[in-house]
């Protein structure tokens, strides 16, 4: 989804641009603007290409758009693509890459009357998101020392490790250190995670345990934070897919956790 932070749709390809700019400076640092088009008669595209290499999520982001009611067509896009490397969230990097041909825009109105695009329909496309071991460590350990720290437990070390159980499932296991004052304790943290067809992630099966004079204080700090995870599912992908349809979903871990998927029209 795309919000346009406007009630009228823009009448041309540089009103375009600019408004997709703005939205996109609203969820992102950018060193300068992202978007490029390249026009063959508007509202026909020839290319719609966002980059976002080196950009910073803002940690108060506007909240996701919902859009309400019939949409309508109003983007032709010969070749669309969105791709970044290095975006930072938090102390983690992600590498995000979309790429779709024949794709179809359409418009509709969100709850502040705004116009946003949504992805109606593409002849094929591809969407890949990868990320290091070792961010997504980094990221683990600010949340549980930010949550552990409100109790005065302080964690000093995290170390994840994760492996697949199927092309759409990884086990998950984080091992922490654990100090209070001049005892510490050895934590173990472990879960699951499955994707389905629409890219949306289930976390189960988590539970922590650990060794040590302390163990105990600190898996209950951190056990109803777990609870209020476990069994949820959170989207990886905000856009409504219209017509869309995933394909070939698959989660894996190497040099890196990447997660991909193929799509397009439902009669492809």
């Amino acid at each position: 989804m795309f919000p346009l932070n406007t009630a009228t749709f823009p009448s041309n390809t540089t009103d375009l641009a600019r408004r997709l700019n703005e939205s996109l400076r609203d969820l992102f640092h950018l060193p300068s603007d992202p978007v490029t088009i390249r026009e063959i008669s508007y509202p026909h595209l020839a290319s719609l290409a966002v980059a976002l290499d080196g950009a910073q999520f803002r940690g108060q982001s506007p909240p996701i758009p919902s859009a309400g009611g019939e949409s309508i067509p109003a983007l032709t896009v010969d070749s669309f693509t969105a791709k970044g490397s290095q975006i930072s969230v938090g102390p983690a990097a992600i590498d995000f890459a979309l790429e779709a041909q024949n794709v179809r825009l359409h418009r509709a109105i969100d709850s502040q009357g705004d116009v946003v695009l949504l992805l109606q329909s593409a002849a094929n496309g591809r969407i890949a998101v990868s990320a290091l071991p070792a961010d997504l460590e980094a990221l683990i350990a600010q949340m549980a020392k930010v949550e552990a720290g409100r109790h005065g437990v302080a964690i000093d070390s995290v170390q994840l490790s994760l492996r697949s159980n199927s092309p759409r499932s990884l086990a998950a296991e984080v091992r922490l250190r654990a100090k209070k004052l001049f005892v510490s304790a050895s934590l173990r943290i472990t879960g699951q995670i499955d994707l389905d067809e629409e890219l949306n992630a289930r976390i189960s099966r988590l539970d922590c345990t650990g060794v040590g004079a302390i163990a105990g204080i600190a898996c209950g700090v951190l056990k109803p934070h777990l609870e209020k995870i476990n069994g949820r599912q959170f989207p990886l992908m905000s856009l409504p897919l219209g017509e869309v349809r995933l394909r070939d979903v698959r989660i894996a871990v190497a040099d890196k956790l990447s997660i991909t998927a193929e799509f397009g029209d439902s009669r492809v």
